[in-house]
């Protein structure tokens, strides 16, 4: 469990800002995590992920972080983004220019790896970029989709009702009790920030591990953001035809379209576009999908967002045939 004190000065200093560089690693601990199948929504993402990843990267990158499951890891390899949205590029620059001195707090595995200094940095640096694009860059499209919405849904919580409020709704086994943010974590830690800059980051792959990183004046943590199931995104895949289409047959065609555009929260008007049926069909469906638990909806400024529940998860989970 780690367990984050935050003062007023730094509750009133909160922000959000994602980072590809956090998705990645986040990523990698999920595949480390679980070396054969991956629960969904990160199943058909880590079977892909595996076949597109050139022999031994995922070991080796496994090798440079060996603690990977069971200690946090340390604050140079995860810098706080500097900006709300920062480029892969610009992270891994910002990587590559730390000082990788070991010290007391970091694991001594970890540490030792990386005590050549700048050099062995860079050469980690070298071998996350080409994993960054081997496993998470074909997919970035549409999670930084998912995580645009889950910035204007933070952002809108956080203008209108404060941060605290905003932290009181992160869910995900994230508990505001304030003064103390709590939430699982690979070892037992706590922490009090005093007039800080504190970040939260949310994560699609946020099930690998909890990243939280500090700075001189600033700090963040990681969260599990809501639209996982933009990873299930069938673009990539051959069409499922009628004949095997179990879904379908369950659900009916149109509500299968439904519930297969929902690889991030969107509207019913962009759902339309996806699927191309009418607006009225698709209201008419989604009423039907929120009333079943499959589909839930909220509302951000004057547009009402709708995106898969737990169980549209299960329900692609159990008829997500291998074609799909």
């Amino acid at each position: 469990m780690i367990r984050i004190r935050l003062d007023d000065a730094t509750l009133h200093r909160t922000r959000v800002a994602t980072s590809p560089l956090w998705e990645s690693l986040s990523s990698l601990a999920l595949l480390v995590r679980f070396p054969g199948d991956v629960p969904a929504p990160y199943r058909e993402w880590a079977r892909r992920a595996r076949r597109r990843m050139p022999e031994g990267m995922r070991q080796e990158l496994q090798d440079w972080l060996p603690t990977l499951r069971a200690h946090r890891l340390p604050a140079f390899l995860t810098p706080l983004p500097e900006t709300p949205r920062p480029a892969m590029a610009d992270e891994l620059a910002v990587l590559r220019s730390a000082a990788a001195t070991a010290d007391e707090s970091q694991p001594a595995a970890v540490s030792q790896r990386f005590a050549a200094g700048p050099a062995a940095v860079a050469q980690f640096a070298d071998r996350l970029e080409e994993y960054w694009e081997a496993a998470v860059a074909p997919y970035w499209a549409g999670i930084s989709s998912a995580l645009e919405e889950e910035i204007l849904v933070r952002g809108r919580t956080l203008a209108t009702d404060g941060p605290s409020a905003m932290l009181a709704e992160l869910g995900g086994r994230v508990i505001w009790q304030p003064p103390q943010l709590s939430a699982p974590y690979q070892t037992d830690s706590a922490y009090s920030l005093t007039g800080t800059t504190f970040v939260l980051v949310p994560v699609i792959f946020g099930a690998g591990t909890r990243i939280f990183s500090s700075a001189p004046g600033a700090a963040g943590v990681s969260y599990q953001a809501r639209g996982a199931g933009v990873l299930e995104d069938s673009a990539a895949e051959p069409a499922v035809s009628p004949e095997a289409d179990r879904m379908a047959t369950l659900i009916g065609r149109s509500r299968a379209a439904v519930v297969r555009s929902l690889v991030a929260p969107a509207t019913t008007t962009a759902l339309a576009r996806a699927t191309g049926l009418a607006p009225s069909t698709v209201s008419q469906h989604l009423s039907t999908l929120v009333a079943a638990g499959i589909v839930c909806r909220h509302r951000v400024g004057s547009r009402v967002l709708y995106e898969l529940d737990k169980g549209g998860l299960i329900l692609i989970e159990q008829l997500n045939d291998e074609q799909f």
